[in-house]
């Protein structure tokens, strides 16, 4: 049977190889395509005097630095393995927390962002504001990063729990939601776009984000007294 197949002249294998090469160089750079394009950054962010830079250099160097508030993105490599994850320490001023942001967010797979425990009574409304801008963003949305919020400062005695800061930054969210889709409707008429978060007639949780998981954790950046839940969050996320 084999015998009935015509053969091949010269011109014809030339361009049969010539097809062939060219489909096997279309799947390489495919599959590089692929490869370069899976986010392997976290963002390490957060207010000032969070603990983002203590955290950074702990997890990065092993060992802590004497922190200053820092005015420009740094990042290093979290190995895991032969696998690594670029690690963001995003500066936590409000004059320039957006623009660093907006510069390296489409790297993100992942978010580690910082509260202080014991200063969260005062600074949630600040810190909620934060996230709640952050998860709006539509590169966000669209990546769908998982996000870690570490409740730092465990060690301090009016630091408050995990638990209790995810219900608190659930129910001031919950108000910034009602307050951004109010504006939205007072000027455009609508309230349609990615201010809105959670489900519509429903308190706001951070279960009712969709693709994007949010875990809380206690931790205690000072000297890396407690940080195995947020080493143990990155190795699985790389």
């Amino acid at each position: 049977m084999m015998a009935n197949l015509p053969k091949l002249d010269e011109f014809q294998m030339k361009i049969l190889v010539a097809v062939l090469v060219g489909l096997l160089t279309l799947y390489i750079l495919f599959r590089l395509f692929r490869s370069g394009s899976k986010r392997h950054g976290v963002l390490l962010m957060g207010l000032c005097e969070s603990g983002k830079t203590q955290l950074f250099s702990r997890i990065c160097y092993g060992a802590d630095v004497t922190t200053v508030t820092s005015m420009k993105p740094s990042n290093a490599e979290f190995k895991v393995g032969k696998k690594s994850l670029t690690i963001y320490d995003v500066p936590g001023h409000e004059r320039i927390r957006y623009a660093a942001f907006e510069k390296i967010k489409n790297v993100t797979g992942g978010i580690v962002f910082l509260v202080d425990s014991a200063t969260i009574q005062k600074d949630v409304r600040d810190a909620a504001e934060f996230l709640y801008s952050v998860l709006c963003d539509e590169t966000i949305q669209n990546g769908q990063p998982r996000i870690l919020v570490v409740c730092n400062k465990q060690d301090l005695p009016l630091a408050r729990s995990a638990q209790l800061i995810c219900k608190m930054m659930e129910k001031e969210m919950n108000l910034l939601r009602e307050t951004r889709s109010s504006q939205l409707q007072s000027t455009s008429g609508t309230g349609n776009n990615n201010s809105f978060l959670g489900h519509p007639g429903q308190d706001f949780e951070f279960g009712h984000l969709g693709g994007i998981k949010v875990d809380f954790v206690e931790a205690v950046t000072k000297e890396g007294e407690k940080i195995d839940p947020v080493t143990s969050w990155l190795e699985r996320l790389a």
